[in-house]
Protein backbone atom coordinates (compact mmCIF):
# COMPACT_ATOMS: atom_id res chain seq x y z
CA UNK A 1 0.00 0.00 0.00
CA UNK A 2 1.41 2.83 -0.86
CA UNK A 3 -0.63 5.56 0.46
CA UNK A 4 0.30 4.70 3.98
CA UNK A 5 4.38 6.18 3.74
CA UNK A 6 2.52 8.90 1.12
CA UNK A 7 0.19 9.64 4.12
CA UNK A 8 3.48 9.19 6.43
CA UNK A 9 5.73 11.39 4.70
CA UNK A 10 2.90 14.30 4.18
CA UNK A 11 3.02 14.40 8.54
CA UNK A 12 7.09 14.14 8.03
CA UNK A 13 6.94 17.10 5.78
CA UNK A 14 4.35 18.97 7.48
CA UNK A 15 6.05 19.01 10.75
CA UNK A 16 9.27 19.71 9.42
CA UNK A 17 7.82 23.06 7.95
CA UNK A 18 5.53 23.98 11.30
CA UNK A 19 8.92 23.45 13.32
CA UNK A 20 10.66 25.91 10.61
CA UNK A 21 7.99 28.64 11.12
CA UNK A 22 8.00 28.01 14.71
CA UNK A 23 11.56 28.60 14.73
CA UNK A 24 11.04 31.82 13.25
CA UNK A 25 11.62 31.04 9.05
CA UNK A 26 10.05 32.81 6.96
CA UNK A 27 8.20 30.35 5.16
CA UNK A 28 5.63 30.98 2.27
CA UNK A 29 5.07 34.51 3.98
CA UNK A 30 4.20 33.11 6.98
CA UNK A 31 5.50 34.27 10.09
CA UNK A 32 4.95 32.18 13.27
CA UNK A 33 7.23 32.25 15.76
CA UNK A 34 6.60 29.89 18.60
CA UNK A 35 9.59 28.60 19.68
CA UNK A 36 7.86 26.17 22.34
CA UNK A 37 6.32 24.28 19.47
CA UNK A 38 9.64 24.12 17.54
CA UNK A 39 11.80 21.47 18.68
CA UNK A 40 9.09 18.84 19.42
CA UNK A 41 7.76 19.14 16.09
CA UNK A 42 11.47 19.00 14.62
CA UNK A 43 11.46 15.65 16.78
CA UNK A 44 7.75 14.45 15.29
CA UNK A 45 9.56 15.08 11.88
CA UNK A 46 12.64 12.82 12.54
CA UNK A 47 9.95 10.18 13.75
CA UNK A 48 7.66 10.38 11.08
CA UNK A 49 10.43 9.99 8.37
CA UNK A 50 12.02 7.03 10.04
CA UNK A 51 8.42 5.39 9.76
CA UNK A 52 7.92 6.40 6.87
CA UNK A 53 11.25 4.51 5.53
CA UNK A 54 9.88 1.37 7.59
CA UNK A 55 6.44 1.72 5.44
CA UNK A 56 8.63 1.69 2.22
CA UNK A 57 10.26 -1.72 3.45
CA UNK A 58 9.72 -4.83 1.90
CA UNK A 59 6.00 -6.25 2.46
CA UNK A 60 7.46 -8.96 4.49
CA UNK A 61 8.81 -6.36 7.14
CA UNK A 62 7.56 -6.11 10.58
CA UNK A 63 5.36 -2.93 10.92
CA UNK A 64 6.23 -1.97 14.35
CA UNK A 65 7.85 0.55 13.25
CA UNK A 66 5.68 2.91 10.66
CA UNK A 67 2.52 1.88 13.98
CA UNK A 68 5.09 2.93 16.27
CA UNK A 69 6.24 6.13 14.36
CA UNK A 70 2.40 7.12 13.98
CA UNK A 71 1.21 6.35 17.40
CA UNK A 72 3.72 8.80 19.07
CA UNK A 73 3.33 11.51 16.33
CA UNK A 74 -0.62 11.10 17.06
CA UNK A 75 0.43 11.70 20.83
CA UNK A 76 2.20 14.58 19.92
CA UNK A 77 -0.18 16.50 17.88
CA UNK A 78 -3.17 15.77 20.67
CA UNK A 79 -0.97 17.30 22.78
CA UNK A 80 -0.49 20.33 20.15
CA UNK A 81 -4.10 20.43 19.81
CA UNK A 82 -4.49 20.99 22.93
CA UNK A 83 -2.36 23.68 23.37
CA UNK A 84 -3.46 25.76 20.36
CA UNK A 85 -7.02 25.32 21.27
CA UNK A 86 -6.33 27.22 24.63
CA UNK A 87 -4.52 29.71 22.12
CA UNK A 88 -7.77 30.22 19.42
CA UNK A 89 -5.06 30.83 16.74
CA UNK A 90 -7.07 29.32 14.05
CA UNK A 91 -4.42 28.41 11.76
CA UNK A 92 -2.67 26.27 14.14
CA UNK A 93 -6.00 24.53 14.99
CA UNK A 94 -6.66 23.73 11.54
CA UNK A 95 -3.28 22.39 11.21
CA UNK A 96 -3.48 20.36 13.76
CA UNK A 97 -6.69 18.99 13.17
CA UNK A 98 -5.31 18.42 9.42
CA UNK A 99 -2.47 16.42 10.78
CA UNK A 100 -4.74 14.46 13.31
CA UNK A 101 -6.54 13.50 10.18
CA UNK A 102 -3.63 12.25 8.31
CA UNK A 103 -2.50 10.37 11.11
CA UNK A 104 -5.99 8.75 11.95
CA UNK A 105 -6.27 7.80 8.27
CA UNK A 106 -2.66 6.08 7.98
CA UNK A 107 -3.54 4.04 11.57
CA UNK A 108 -6.84 3.19 9.74
CA UNK A 109 -4.67 1.66 6.27
CA UNK A 110 -2.28 0.23 8.79
CA UNK A 111 -5.44 -2.26 10.06
CA UNK A 112 -5.25 -4.80 7.66
CA UNK A 113 -1.79 -4.88 6.83
CA UNK A 114 -1.60 -5.28 10.70
CA UNK A 115 -4.10 -8.12 10.92
CA UNK A 116 -2.26 -9.90 8.67
CA UNK A 117 1.04 -9.73 9.88
CA UNK A 118 -0.62 -11.32 13.28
Amino acid sequence: MRAIPGLMALAAITLAIASAIHFGAGVAGIHDPFPGAAIPEAVLSVVMAIGTLGALAPPRAPWWLPLAATLVTLLGTLFGISVTIRGGRAGDIAYHLSLLAVLLLALLLMVPRLRRAA
